[in-house]
């Protein structure tokens, strides 16, 4: 898995962590990747975070931004994006995308969107065999 499917999905997945799961073995592997997730979605942030002050020269505390359609987006881009392209050492959630969508099923209030789908599945195991 690249580092790009880990940076895409951290909405979806914060949007998954949000939803009523029983009690069980899903809830369980789904709360315990979230905090692997967390952490490898940390240091991309820092990152992140590192090569915006770097290309606008802003100072630690400083409020760093770039802005859309300017060189320096287009050299933000074209830096972060082999950072994106790097295998990641996460590994899939333990756990088969079918049998998440069966535990998100549970509970009537639960709704993830067909996007949030799209970008969750590659993080987990396949169904197929």
């Amino acid at each position: 898995m690249k580092l790009s499917s880990v940076f895409m999905a951290r909405g979806a997945l914060a949007r998954l962590a949000t939803l009523r799961l029983k009690p069980s073995q899903v809830a369980y592997k789904v709360l315990k990747f979230s905090r692997k997730f967390d952490s490898e979605v940390s240091i991309i942030e820092r990152q992140r975070t590192k090569l915006i002050m770097d290309i606008t020269g802003a100072k630690e505390g400083e409020n760093a931004q770039i802005k859309q359609g300017t060189p320096e987006m287009k050299d933000f881009f074209e830096k972060f994006a082999p950072i994106l392209d790097t295998d990641c050492e996460l590994g899939l959630c333990p756990l088969k995308f079918g049998a998440l969508l069966d535990a998100v099923d549970t509970d009537e209030g639960n709704a993830l969107s067909a996007q949030d789908l799209a970008l969750l599945e590659p993080l987990f195991e396949s169904d197929e065999e």
